[in-house]
C-alpha cells in the first residue's frame, strides 16, 4: 500500500550537487504574485508519494516560490546546445530551478524542478517567467504522452498568478512543476566539452552513469556502454513520436534528455491533416524540425553529443554505437506501426504495406490518428469509413484487400490497446486555455481528465471532427 505524504513531510536530498559549483549556481526562487492552484496531477503525485488531497492552498505557497520544501536548497544548472543547427555557447536553466529529488514508492528518484520561477544567472536577457498558456501545454503535453506509453517527463501542478509578463501582449505568469530522473540534457556534455573542461566532463559522465545507467559501469568502457543506450533510447522514443504523429517542435540538443525522454515542450503539436513536412513551430522557418525530419535530427544530435565525448571514447567505437541508430530506429517504428495496424508476426511485405499505407494518407490529406480508428471499422467489416478519408479508388481497394489478408482475428484488440481515441490536438488545449486564462480551470480539468485514458472506448467530445480553423495549428516559442 502506498504510503502519502503531505508537502510538509517530503525531505528533498541534493543528488545534482555531489557535482563541483562550476556545474550550477544556487538561486532562491521569486515569489508570484496571489499564487493559485490551476491544475494538480494526482497520476504525477503518485509517483512521489505525495497525498492526492494536498490542499491547494499548500501547493499554491511552495510552488508560488513563498516557501520551500524541506531539504530543497534550489539549484539552476548551466549547460549549452546546438540551437537550429548552431552552436550557442551558454544556456542553463534560465527560467527553471531544480528543488531537490526524492524516492517514489518504488524506490525511482525523482527530481522536482520549477519552472517559471524567476531570474537566474542563466535567464540571458529573459525573465525567467513562463506565461499561463506555456505552461498549461506542456503539463497537458507531458500527461498525455505518459498516458500514451511515451517515455516523458512529468507534471505535477500549474500554478497561476497575478504576476504580470511581457510577451505579444500582457499576460500572467505561472509556474510548474516538472518531475523526472534527470533533467541532464546532450547539452550539459556539450558545455564542458566546448569550454574544454575535461575534468568536470569526465565527472559528469560518472554521474550519470552512477545514478542512471549504473549497469554500464560493468562494461570494459562504461561511457561507451552508456552512449549507445541513449543512442537506443533516443531512437526507439523518435520511433514512438513518429507512429503517434508527435511533433516536438524544438529538437535543440539542449532539449535532448540523456535519459531519452520526451523533454521541454514548446511548441508541439501532433498531425491533424496527414502531412510529413508539417512544422508545429512556425519560428522554424525552414523546417528543420518538421515531422518527418525528426528521426534524422534525433541522429544528428546524437552525433554532437557524441562529438563531447571524444575525450572519453574512442571516435570510432563511438561511431559504431551511433550506426546503431537507424536500424534500432527502424524495427522500432515497423514495430509501433504494426500494432497500430493491429499486425502480428512477421512478413517480409510488412515494411511495404506500411509505406503504403502512408503513402495513402499523404496523397488524401486524411486525418493521421482518425485513420487508425476507421481501419478499427474495416476490420469489422464496415470499410464506409476508412474509404470515405482515403478515397472510393481502386488503389485504396487494392491496399485493403491485401492488409485484410494479412491481419488475424486478434486485429480488433490490438488495434484498440494502440490507437488513441483522444489525442492532444492543438485546437483542444487552446479550447481549454482561453478560459483558464479568465480564472475558469474546469474545463482544462476534464480535458485533462480525458487525456488520461486516451485508449478508453466510447464516444467522447474529444474526439469528433476537426474544425477547419483548428487543423494543423503551428505555434510559436513564446512563452
Amino acid at each position: 500500500m502506498m504510503k502519502w505524504s503531505g508537502l510538509d513531510q517530503l525531505q528533498l536530498g541534493d543528488r545534482f550537487a555531489e557535482l563541483p559549483e562550476s556545474f550550477y549556481c544556487r538561486v532562491q526562487p521569486q515569489p508570484l504574485k496571489n499564487p493559485h492552484l490551476v491544475a494538480f496531477s494526482t497520476d504525477a503525485a503518485s509517483l512521489i508519494g505525495l497525498d492526492p488531497s494536498t490542499t491547494p492552498q499548500q501547493l499554491s505557497e511552495y510552488f508560488g516560490g513563498q516557501r520551500l520544501l524541506n531539504g530543497s536548497e534550489p539549484l539552476a544548472t548551466v549547460y549549452s546546445g546546438h540551437q537550429f543547427g548552431g552552436y550557442t555557447p551558454q544556456l542553463g536553466d534560465g527560467r527553471a530551478l531544480l528543488l531537490g529529488d526524492l524516492a517514489g514508492g518504488d524506490g525511482q528518484r525523482w527530481e522536482l524542478q520549477l519552472k517559471g520561477s524567476g531570474k537566474t544567472p542563466f535567464s540571458r536577457h529573459g525573465d525567467g517567467r513562463a506565461a499561463l498558456r506555456s505552461v498549461i501545454r506542456e503539463y497537458l503535453g507531458s500527461e498525455a504522452l505518459a498516458a500514451l506509453g511515451v517515455p516523458t517527463t512529468r507534471a505535477l501542478c500549474i500554478i497561476g498568478s497575478e504576476t504580470q509578463i511581457y510577451r505579444e501582449s500582457i499576460e500572467f505568469g505561472a509556474s510548474m512543476v516538472r518531475l523526472s530522473p534527470s533533467h541532464i540534457r546532450f547539452g550539459h556534455f556539450e558545455f564542458f566539452y566546448y569550454t574544454r573542461r575535461p575534468d568536470q566532463l569526465r565527472q559528469l559522465a560518472d554521474f550519470v552513469i552512477r545514478h542512471h545507467y549504473p549497469h554500464c559501469s560493468e562494461a570494459a568502457n562504461p561511457c561507451l556502454a552508456m552512449y549507445s543506450e541513449v543512442v537506443e533510447r533516443t531512437a526507439r522514443l523518435v520511433a514512438q513520436w513518429q507512429a503517434l504523429g508527435f511533433c516536438h517542435g524544438v529538437m535543440n540538443t539542449d532539449n535532448m534528455s540523456i535519459l531519452g525522454l520526451t523533454l521541454d515542450y514548446g511548441p508541439f503539436g501532433f498531425l491533424d491533416e496527414y502531412q510529413p513536412d508539417y512544422i508545429s513551430n512556425r519560428t522554424d522557418e525552414h523546417g528543420r524540425y518538421a515531422y518527418h525530419q525528426q528521426p534524422s535530427v534525433a541522429m544528428w544530435n546524437c552525433v554532437c553529443l557524441a562529438q563531447s565525448l571524444t575525450g572519453l571514447v574512442k571516435k570510432s567505437d563511438l561511431e559504431a554505437a551511433l550506426n546503431r541508430f537507424q536500424p534500432i530506429y527502424a524495427v522500432a517504428y515497423t514495430e509501433q506501426m504494426k500494432r497500430r495496424l493491429g499486425i502480428e508476426g512477421r512478413d517480409v511485405q510488412d515494411g511495404a504495406l506500411i509505406e503504403e499505407f502512408i503513402q495513402l494518407l499523404e496523397q488524401a490529406k486524411a486525418d493521421y490518428n482518425f485513420t487508425f480508428l476507421a481501419l478499427e471499422q474495416a476490420v469489422a467489416g464496415e470499410a464506409e469509413a476508412i474509404t470515405t478519408l482515403l478515397g472510393d479508388n481502386q488503389r485504396v481497394s487494392d491496399w485493403l484487400s491485401r492488409y485484410l489478408g494479412r491481419i488475424n482475428n486478434n486485429a480488433a484488440d490490438l488495434m484498440r490497446q494502440y490507437n488513441p481515441r483522444v489525442v492532444l490536438r492543438n485546437y483542444l488545449a487552446q479550447q481549454v486555455i482561453e478560459p483558464a486564462e479568465q480564472g475558469r480551470f474546469s474545463e482544462l480539468a476534464e480535458l485533462h481528465s480525458a487525456l488520461r485514458t486516451p485508449f478508453l472506448e466510447g464516444a467522447n467530445r474529444y474526439s469528433q471532427p476537426i474544425p477547419d480553423w483548428g487543423k494543423n495549428v503551428s505555434l510559436s516559442c513564446s512563452s
